[in-house]
């Protein structure tokens, strides 16, 4: 399988290109940097129609690259990873019209246990409809959306269990808490890889389901497995739902 990588000089890129260079069973053809910067160990070009044909693209970029990534995919039709965070709203409709022409696997989070994390929170949230709900999530200081990615997928999994869903409050000032309201607080510091913990709180007691990634290697396997599956599907939006 010949691997692509968009934004193969960000930390995360580069550790999926050094994942694919040690593993026999994968071709890395370099990567994207559109800041025209350079790299002893793999080949890096400026933008996509400067590189060779891939099996498959993983990106690891920013949002505002997506265009021109659908773009040069759907010409081509190359299967897509889409791995970047802090897409707008008309941005993820781009994508989902994008996967009427082409296989695209799209997740904020690559982690196995992330995945079963959101199983969890499925199978609790039901039970606990009186509690009140927040979410912490902390990551390194480099990180430039708040929340996360991954907060926002694990909102939505805790709203999709509810009766009713509730609204998203960043953070909370002083005075009464509203109990219709998800919390959700955001802590950038030091090389954090990935802290998310969902805290249940009644008056009597409390519950809390949480994930913490030690390496973010953890992504870039993850990010491997899904550019495996998704070489082989027909066209459509896939998520690691769809690797159980």
């Amino acid at each position: 399988m010949k691997v692509l990588i968009c934004g193969i000089l960000g930390k995360m890129g580069q550790l999926v290109a050094h994942q694919v260079l040690n593993n026999p069973q994968l071709t890395l053809l370099g990567g994207i940097d559109t800041k025209g910067r350079q790299c002893n160990d793999f080949a890096v070009y400026a933008s996509l129609s400067d590189a060779p044909l891939a099996d498959v693209i993983i990106d690891f970029s920013y949002p505002d690259q997506l265009d021109s990534l659908l773009s040069y995919a759907m010409e081509k039709k190359i299967p897509l990873v889409l791995a970047t965070t802090g897409y707008s709203a008309a941005q993820e409709e781009s994508i989902v019209s994008a996967s009427r022409h082409l296989p695209i696997f799209r997740s904020a989070n690559f982690s196995f246990g992330v995945l079963i994390m959101r199983k969890l929170l499925a199978l609790a949230t039901p039970y606990l409809v009186d509690f009140d709900i927040e979410l912490i999530e902390a990551h390194h200081n480099k990180k430039a959306d708040a929340p996360s990615g991954t907060a926002k997928l694990l909102v939505k999994t805790i709203n999709e269990s509810l009766p009713v869903s509730r609204d998203v409050v960043l953070g909370h000032g002083q005075g009464k808490r509203n109990p219709d309201v998800i919390g959700v607080h955001a802590i950038r510091a030091g090389s954090i890889a990935g802290d998310h913990t969902v805290l249940y709180a009644s008056e009597a007691e409390s519950i809390e389901i949480s994930h913490r990634a030690f390496s973010k290697e953890v992504f870039a396997q993850g990010a491997l497995r899904a550019a495996s599956f998704i070489v082989s599907q027909s066209v459509g939006l896939y998520s690691m739902d769809d690797l159980l």
